[in-house]
């Protein structure tokens, strides 16, 4: 996987899951909070998509490849790993995780706005991902609405 979906991967993994949400124990979900957030869930996945794609722009706009980007990324994430980047790609892989944060925020931001806007809030919107986790009949619900 590339870190770029990675990058956005994780701050949807953060959105849906939530912090210590695996650890409580969800309420019931009802019909309308499972159509909500089965509306939810699919514009946060279009935003997701849309951020992922803004993501790659902005590092190929910076004169980079995605993969080199990843090489870079992986060589500075660990400190036993030489890069051969050049001054010229370090300072173009430092221009691109600048706006590959800025997109991460504004994204974050329109994927809870997309939420609320569905009648949940984020909190309830991550129990009921924790829910939809350990129920199969629910995943089988949402599903549904998600097919229909």
């Amino acid at each position: 996987m590339s870190t770029v979906k990675k990058i956005s991967s994780l701050f949807m993994l953060l959105i849906i899951s939530g912090i210590g949400v695996f650890a409580q124990a969800a309420e019931e979900v009802s019909d309308k909070e499972l159509k909500q957030f089965a509306s939810a869930f699919q514009q946060v996945q279009n935003v997701d998509q849309q951020a992922q794609q803004k993501m790659i722009n902005a590092v190929e706009e910076e004169g980079l490849e995605v993969p080199r980007f990843n090489e870079i990324l992986q060589a500075q994430q660990n400190p036993n790993q030489d890069t051969d980047a050049t001054n010229e790609e370090i300072k173009k892989y430092e221009s691109a995780t600048k706006e590959l944060k800025k997109i991460e925020g504004q994204a974050q931001q329109e994927m809870q706005e997309k939420i609320i806007e569905e009648g949940l809030t984020v909190p309830r919107y991550q129990e009921i991902s924790a829910a939809l986790q350990d129920s199969p009949e629910l995943q089988e619900k949402l599903q549904e609405y998600l097919q229909g």
